[in-house]
C-alpha cells in the first residue's frame, strides 16, 4: 500500500513540476515554418513504382 501512495504522490508531482502553465504558453508562441523553404510551396510526393 505504501508503494501505491508513493508512486501516486511521484507522478502528480512530476505532472505538476514539468506542467507549462498558460502565461508561458502566451509569452513563446509558436512559429510554423516550412520544410523545404520559407514560404515556398512544398512538392507533390513522387508517383508510387509501377504506374
Amino acid at each position: 500500500m505504501k508503494k501505491i501512495i508513493l508512486s501516486v504522490f511521484i507522478v502528480v508531482l512530476s505532472v505538476s513540476f514539468f506542467s507549462c502553465t498558460v502565461e508561458e504558453i502566451s509569452e513563446n508562441p509558436m512559429e510554423i515554418e516550412a520544410c523545404c523553404g520559407d514560404g515556398q510551396e512544398i512538392p507533390p510526393p513522387p508517383p508510387p513504382p509501377g504506374n
